[in-house]
């Protein structure tokens, strides 16, 4: 009985001992791992933010209800890289949430950084909303410039990227070994066979020209081939390399229509390709040869390097990178918020001036030189939508003082002569149309005045004109046309629905509509109305000098 006691005893210390020796391992294993999660972090946030994003570790599996409810995955890819004044480059993040939360912490942190300037500015460019799916990884720049005016590098971009939830424009951006033959209108980028994810898409076809939401328009745009391969043996060779990127896009659609080679081509070109300041590969996919020479002083500003026509060129040309397509923001206008450097048009105005060698930067000052008679533009429209009452509006405006100049291009025009035209002038007046685009060549605080047609087309006149003017510095103003100054009245009798519900024309489509009130309308302009705009123009003029 004495033997089992003491037997029991010597156990119990031992498990006891045994106990307190693991309690104590416990422990330690417990602080070991909270140093090491609290080092991994450290080290995550510290390489996210080399990389230009603050990545919190508890956000990195969080979905966005927005992204979810808006028809994106939770778990899209998106590109995050540097400005492409330098060659850019790029590497994947995790969602579309996490960037624009994690992005304004970054930019909290580097506010007192931001505020000595411009160039250390951090812009996080979002694309426009649409209701199409991303079938690529959707993109988003933030920017990191350095304070001594470099750029940070990133790591480069495994894939070609491509972008289509822009209801104006399809674009693909690449990164690397980017390989292109123009005559199989095919672009390759050659990648490393470890960086592919089955789960991404790696081929594309893309449209390159700025109008993807008109079917008309697009009909006869050729289709350029995107694709990234692991193989060297699956792509030719070079037999061109280029130490510049290369911008792949096409003129056809309406290019020839002067409003469309501006808001569909020119203004897009310009969003893409401003940031390369001149060093960048134009590769152009047209049959309209003459639309080159057209715009040849606006090009040569874009690019310093020759044209190269891309359905004809049968050389595999090598770049590092290759942009597919034109960014395009809005009709007429560019979105600085979205535009690399915060490109806006009032820099695009200011490069149209520097291309044809425009001196006028600002209208005359009615403060400065109050006897000055302002320089009126009108456009007098051959065709439909003309003046019938052209010389009476004329004796009008010279009675207020105006120098009235009676200009109109043609498709025979010199561009370069009627650009200097323009930018003499301090009013431009002209009915809805094509003519009203010679806006980017007014000095900017000038006036345009916007006649629109009868036939509720303020919206479409509006979307095309007043906006954009607005955005290049101009005072924009606007004349509605009335039943009686239409020359509808001559066509149609008064209780006709063209005049007593102009929507039901609308909503027959846009070919009556069009027939009715675009192609088959002049106007006569009611003088006792359209007088006060003309003096209002004047006013604004006076007050330009008040505001400098």
């Amino acid at each position: 009985m004495g033997y089992h006691k003491i037997l029991a005893k010597k156990l119990g210390r031992l498990e006891a001992s045994k106990l307190g020796l693991c309690l104590l391992l416990g422990f330690c294993v417990g602080v070991l791992t909270c140093v090491v999660a609290m080092s991994v972090s450290t080290i995550e946030q510290q390489l996210s933010l080399f990389y230009g994003v603050w990545v919190h570790p508890a956000e990195e599996s969080t979905p966005d209800p927005q992204i979810s409810d808006a028809g994106i995955s939770p778990n899209s890819s998106v590109v995050v890289g540097t400005k492409q004044n330098s060659p850019s480059t790029m590497y994947i993040a995790p969602s579309t949430a996490q960037i624009q939360q994690n992005t304004l912490r970054l930019e909290h942190g580097k506010g007192a950084e931001r505020a000595r300037g411009k160039d250390a500015d951090e812009r996080v460019h979002r694309h426009s909303a649409s209701t199409t799916k991303l079938s690529s990884p959707k993109e988003e720049m933030i920017e990191s410039k350095q304070p001594d005016g470099t750029m940070k590098g990133l790591k480069a971009r495994e894939k070609p990227v491509c972008d289509l939830s822009n209801y104006r424009t399809d674009v693909c951006e690449m990164d690397g070994d980017v390989r292109v033959h123009g005559k199989s209108s095919f672009v390759v980028l050659v990648t490393d066979h470890r960086s592919q994810d089955s789960g991404v898409q790696s081929s594309w076809r893309i449209k390159p020209y700025a109008r993807k939401f008109d079917k008309a328009a697009m009909q006869h745009i050729g289709e350029v081939s995107v694709r990234s391969s692991t193989s060297l043996g699956d792509v030719p060779r070079c037999t061109v390399n280029h130490g510049v990127p290369a911008i792949v896009f096409a003129i056809g659609g309406y290019s020839g229509n002067y409003y469309h080679d501006f808001t569909d081509v020119l203004i897009p070109l310009f969003i893409t390709s401003r940031q390369f300041d001149g060093e960048v590969q134009f590769l152009i996919a047209t049959q309209k040869f003459w639309w080159i020479g057209k715009y040849k002083p606006i090009l040569r500003k874009l690019s310093r390097h020759e044209i190269i026509f891309f359905d004809d060129d049968d050389q595999v040309r090598c770049f590092r990178h290759v942009v597919v397509g034109l960014h395009s923001h809005k009709p007429m206008s560019i979105d600085p918020a979205r535009a690399p450097n915060g490109y806006s048009m009032v820099d695009f105005t200011k490069l149209m001036r520097s291309a044809y060698s425009l001196d006028r930067d600002s209208p005359i000052s009615l403060a400065e030189n109050p006897t000055a008679k302002p320089r009126l533009l009108l456009i007098p429209r051959n065709g439909t939508r003309r003046f019938v009452n052209f010389e009476e509006i004329v004796r009008a405006a010279e009675k207020l003082d105006y120098e009235v100049v009676v200009a109109e291009a043609g498709t025979r025009t010199n561009v370069a002569s009627f650009t200097r035209v323009v930018n003499s002038c301090d009013v431009m007046v002209g009915v809805h149309g094509a003519g009203l685009t010679n806006f980017v060549f007014l000095p900017t605080d000038a006036v345009i005045i916007q006649i629109v047609p009868f036939g509720n087309l303020q919206n479409i006149s509006r979307s095309c004109f007043k906006g954009s003017t607005e955005d290049a510095q101009l005072h924009y103003l606007e004349y509605c046309v009335g039943v009686e100054e239409s020359s509808l009245i001559e066509r149609y009798p008064r209780d006709h629905p063209v005049f007593r519900d102009p929507r039901s024309i609308h909503r027959l489509g846009w070919k009556k509509m069009a027939d009715v009130y675009l192609d088959h309308q002049d106007v006569k302009l009611d003088l006792a109305r359209f007088k006060p705009l003309l003096l209002k123009a004047r006013h604004l003029l006076h007050r330009r000098h008040q505001r400098q």
